[in-house]
């Protein structure tokens, strides 16, 4: 008997794996990644923005409010997401969903890092295609000797 397929909407997404020793803080909980991982499934294909408020995504994850603002809150001081219009955007240098074309995926890097200035801070993250890292602008520079 011939299997029946069923079409499923899958995308393929990209997480940045110089950004996996940055999810290694020591200050992050449990409910800090779940909070991330939860966001990042409901991050729109197109933009990385995730149109939830902190009430919905506490009602849908059914967590204390409070462990949600505390989370939310420590997710934007290490700039993985950035309060936007309606919800919050994921950093597009860490996570992304399927832009081929490198202008699209510039395009949302740099509207993230405008929502970063508007908050008054300086972007901490940069992808850098050419070359194929991620620079983080909090690091201190290596020193040469170390060579």
């Amino acid at each position: 008997m011939p299997r029946r397929r069923v079409s499923i909407p899958v995308y393929w997404g990209a997480i940045i794996l110089d950004s996996f020793k940055h999810l290694q803080d020591n200050d992050f909980t449990g409910s800090d990644y779940k909070v991330l991982f939860f966001l990042c499934e409901h991050m729109n294909r197109e933009n990385n923005h995730a149109y939830m408020r902190q009430k919905k995504i506490a009602s849908d994850m059914k967590m204390d409010k409070g462990n949600i603002s505390r989370s939310i809150k420590k997710l934007r001081e290490k700039q993985l997401i950035v309060k936007a219009e309606s919800g919050f955007m994921l950093n597009p240098h860490l996570f992304y969903v399927g832009k081929r074309d490198r202008d699209s995926r510039i395009k949302i890097r740099n509207e993230f890092d405008e929502l970063i200035r508007r908050q008054g801070e300086e972007p901490r993250f940069n992808l850098n295609e050419d070359d194929y890292y991620l620079e983080d602008f909090t690091e201190p520079l290596e020193d040469d000797d170390d060579y």
